[in-house]
């Protein structure tokens, strides 16, 4: 379970964030919602045409949003960037005007707290509460991970989850049979909403995070998920390469499918062959097995 720990004073500190409005070209879309969490965006949302990402209220702030324009200036002249000062509590309930239910497949719904979950017949019901977006289900790159998890996971399986964010990823895997999940992140704000997320899905045991960047780790695994974005995810990649057992399985999502090529040549120095891969708009995923 999460322990309690020094990270409750870090979320509790900062209870103001910036939320920014941003209208680009759509074929420099995902490209600026990269750029944007790589700044260190805890949240995205898509409105129409336009997205929406927030960054904590701190000393740094002015340097990011110079960044941030300066970039999305260069993709396209006509971007236009607009900027609102959002209480913490405000931000979550302004969650609920898009985040809906998510099926997964007929077996598998994510649902938002709000929702009544004998209203729906899925078997597998994984509750989340939206808090500074840090997976809901909603975006392509986590639907993948999702879809692959549930065709790919055996009984008891051990699995390792990497940049668990809300710990959506985890809590299906157990929810689908897994017997252990070692959770690891490195934000300390997503600690509360991962304690919200267990206590929702009723999950008592079974789910052990860390939040560090040098996490101990319980090898080798069975199965292992890792959905982050290219900027983030190349560097922390090759760390993990040998933390899954000879038979086991890989699922790499979070990226781009500009981005094939480049991730075909850094997982050519893994002991993983990718078997399947799987796509959902501009964005790819990959199953590999362990050699």
């Amino acid at each position: 379970m999460v322990a309690e720990c020094w990270w409750n004073y870090l979320i509790e500190a900062i209870s103001q964030w910036i939320s920014v409005d941003i209208n680009i070209a759509k074929v420099h879309k995902e490209v600026a919602m990269d750029f944007s969490l790589a700044l260190g965006g805890t949240a995205i949302v898509e409105i129409d045409e336009s997205f929406q990402v927030s960054y904590p209220l701190d000393d740094n702030i002015q340097q990011t949003l110079d960044e941030l324009k300066t970039l999305l200036n260069e993709l396209d002249p006509e971007s236009s960037v607009s900027e609102n000062v959002v209480d913490r509590e405000n931000w979550n309930k302004n969650w609920q005007a898009y985040f809906k239910p998510v099926e997964i497949s007929q077996q598998l719904i994510i649902l938002p707290e709000w929702e009544n979950p004998a209203e729906f017949s899925h078997q597998v019901k994984t509750r989340i509460r939206p808090a500074m977006a840090f997976g809901t289900g909603t975006h392509e790159t986590t639907k993948l991970c999702l879809k692959i998890l549930e065709e790919c996971i055996h009984a008891k399986d051990r699995v390792l989850d990497i940049g668990t964010g809300s710990g959506i990823l985890g809590i299906s895997a157990l929810h689908l049979g897994a017997a252990q999940i070692d959770a690891i992140e490195n934000d300390p704000l997503t600690a509360e909403n991962i304690r919200d997320n267990l206590e929702l899905n009723k999950i008592q045991s079974g789910f052990n995070l860390q939040i560090s960047d040098q996490p101990i780790l319980n090898e080798p695994y069975d199965l292992m998920l890792i959905n982050i974005i290219r900027a983030k995810l190349f560097p922390l990649l090759p760390n993990f390469f040998n933390s899954i057992r000879p038979g086991g399985q890989v699922i790499v999502s979070g990226l781009l499918i500009s981005e094939d090529e480049e991730t075909r040549d850094l997982l050519t120095d893994a002991p993983w062959n990718i078997i399947k891969t799987y796509t959902d708009n501009e964005w790819i995923a990959y199953l590999c097995l362990v050699e």
